[in-house]
């Protein structure tokens, strides 16, 4: 089960479903001969994406190259090479505890007799807490690939938070309670050009990392698996690569019988990587960070919330958020281009959901966008007025009248009573949800010498359109008095309009314009 010579991973291409070796798949990517890699769960894409951009960057960074178009043996050279000559570093499973495997570091004989058993599917041993069966069922894969052993080890030991005592999390992360959002700015969505692209422009990335503070060393540990982890150390980022390949959790998978595999983990009182004052900040290429966090720099936690608007927003315009060469486009590609966030939202203990969000970006804003930043400051004003707006209409407009209407048509609204307020934030999704969904459609339609009044315009009736839609939706679905649903509705809709044009006065006088017949 050795990744550098046995086909453990199924890949689907042109010529239909194959095995590959990880040297081979990496040479196929550079061809773009991979349609897909069927065993993989897309939360586990990206941290499989992000795993398989700096080992190849490593690889290429050793040997003094930077083209990620090479052949399978070049790889398994490099492979071989980053691990020292070892191939059980890359092997699924080492029975020798004292001895690395693959993403599982050697333990001390000590702690041998001290595993247990962590998981008989590859599910079990995936990063998300699936005891509540919310985003996936638990333990499902009861007749597993090997590849999906593989994956549910990168995405364990690559994408983990703090999960209890002895569970810590992993160091590109903004504390064990944080989540490690992947954004990056992506030309081709197939998945060998985006492997392609990124190990690109994580070169510039690495030369600006290793003249940073944190020390970094070119020659250090990349496979952070090749030592042994007593649980109680962490390792020095002076010591590491900056491309480095973390582990977070002692994990060894051993064979129940000769076609079974299972997990064992044990516990550690002490993160592997000793980087827990930097809050994340160890410079992850794909890793924003957040300039605006209260308590200080640390790199970006998506809210449980998800991935917002508002977020995205901060992204394409730099708002209090330090981005790095991923984030950019590729100056010489022409063409659309897409921005990516994906992320795990986590709690303690607890998952919120995977997010993922694709916005594309047609090439004719790309310029606009990514240029000079006088060319950028009128869009990012515009872009932040249209957030700000839609809060003033989901707040000061909708929400009275959902509950006037909820509440019967009361003298005074009660904004605190929790019938009410579970229902109106069913609307407040609802109405969060139409906007948007139009926000990117609407500005990416905002001409190149746009009038800022105009264009303001255009989307204050595009939000008044939805959060209208979304009080007669609110009328129809929700309960109400019944003996005063049509004086519910009226003084609903009264609210409604006279909060609309009291917050937009701007309406209030187009409708007087078309009164006039102007």
């Amino acid at each position: 089960m050795n990744l550098l010579t046995n086909n453990l991973l199924r890949v689907q291409t042109a010529k239909g479903l194959t095995w590959m070796n990880l040297p081979a798949l990496l040479a196929a990517l550079g061809r773009d001969k991979v349609d897909s890699l069927p065993g993989l769960q897309r939360h586990q894409e990206d941290a499989f994406h992000v795993f398989l951009c700096y080992l190849a960057a490593s690889v290429l960074a050793r040997q003094g190259d930077n083209d990620p178009l090479q052949s399978e043996d070049y790889w398994r050279d490099g492979l071989r090479a980053l691990a020292k000559g070892n191939d059980d570093a890359w092997s699924l499973v080492v029975e020798d505890l004292s001895r690395p495997a693959f993403m599982q570091p050697p333990l001390p004989k000590s702690d041998h007799g001290r595993l247990k058993l962590q998981a008989e599917t590859p599910d079990e041993l995936d990063l998300l807490p699936t005891a509540k069966n919310h985003d996936l069922k638990q333990a499902r894969a009861f007749l597993p690939e090997l590849d999906e052993w593989i994956y549910a080890l990168v995405s364990l030991q690559t994408m983990s938070g703090y999960f209890g005592r002895g569970n810590p999390g992993i160091s590109r992360m903004n504390s064990g309670f944080g989540n490690r959002p992947v954004v990056e700015i992506v030309h081709n969505r197939r998945i060998g050009h985006r492997w392609r692209d990124a190990v690109q422009r994580l070169f510039p990335h690495r030369t600006e990392t290793l003249a940073s503070p944190w020390g970094y060393d070119p020659t250090g540990l990349v496979l952070v698996w090749l030592r042994e982890w007593d649980g109680k150390t962490g390792l020095d980022l002076k010591t590491l690569d900056p491309f480095y390949l973390e582990i977070c959790r002692r994990v060894r998978l051993g064979y129940l019988n000769e076609d079974t595999i299972y997990g064992m983990c044990i516990t550690t009182d002490q993160p592997r990587i000793a980087a827990k004052e930097l809050k994340g900040r160890v410079g992850d290429a794909w890793l924003p960070i957040d300039l605006a966090n209260k308590k200080g720099e640390a790199a970006l936690t998506v809210g449980p919330t998800g991935i917002t608007s508002e977020l995205l927003r901060r992204i394409l315009f730099h708002d209090s958020l330090k981005l790095t060469e991923l984030h950019q486009p590729i100056p010489e590609r022409p063409g659309d281009v897409w921005l990516l966030v994906s992320v795990l939202v986590r709690g303690q203990g607890t998952t919120d959901g995977f997010c993922e969000k694709w916005i594309p970006i047609p090439h004719a804003f790309r310029r606009r966008l990514f240029g000079p930043p006088e060319r950028r400051q009128p869009l990012a004003a515009l872009a932040k007025t249209a957030i700000e707006f839609a809060e003033q209409m989901q707040n000061r407009v909708l929400k009275p009248a959902v509950f006037a209407y909820l509440e019967g048509s009361p003298e005074k609204i009660q904004f605190d009573r929790d019938s009410a307020q579970d229902w109106w934030e069913k609307s407040q999704r609802r109405f969060n949800t139409l906007w948007s969904d139009d926000y990117f459609p609407w500005f990416w339609s905002v001409p190149e010498d746009f009038d800022e009044d105009a264009a303001q315009h255009e989307w204050i009736e595009r939000l008044r359109n939805h959060a209208f839609d979304v009080l007669n939706e609110t009328s129809e679905a929700m309960p109400a008095h019944s003996g005063r649903r049509w004086r519910s509705r009226t003084q609903a809709e009264g609210r409604f309009w006279g909060a609309l044009y009291h917050y937009f006065p701007q309406l209030k006088e187009n409708r007087h314009d078309t009164a006039a017949g102007l």
